[in-house]
């Protein structure tokens, strides 16, 4: 077959793969998500689950509550390789008793994700 036959046939696929990936990247794409607030003093004593999905991210948490305070959250469930600062976000909320922590820097859909399954734990 000819070069010039083929090249624009081949310059043609590749285009469309391209296009066709940017599309479904754009689409997948996790989304900033509003983070509210949770009164603590409203909250009973007890074990609460928590579940955000967020496109492609999807966080679930046990969050104890004992005498209106944090006392623990577990991320049961996490993409792996982000499990770490997931782990860390849970432990800041934990520690400051606040959904108002700084997102982790590179990971600010992992942060948003969890600390929205916390929230959702909460009320």
């Amino acid at each position: 077959m000819n070069i010039k036959k083929v090249f624009p046939f081949l310059a043609a696929i590749l285009v469309t793969a391209f296009l066709c990936f940017a599309v479904f990247a754009l689409l997948l794409r996790p989304q900033a998500l509003e983070i509210g607030t949770v009164d603590l003093n409203t909250v009973a004593d007890g074990e609460y689950i928590g579940v955000c999905q967020n496109k492609i991210l999807i966080a679930v948490v046990k969050v104890r509550v004992q005498n209106h305070e944090i006392m623990d959250i577990e991320v049961l469930e996490h993409k792996a390789s982000y499990m770490g600062q997931a782990e860390r976000i849970a432990g800041e909320v934990c520690a400051g008793q606040t959904l108002e922590v700084d997102a982790i820097s590179g990971a600010t859909f992992t942060s948003d994700t969890v600390l929205k399954a916390i929230e959702n734990a909460l009320k």
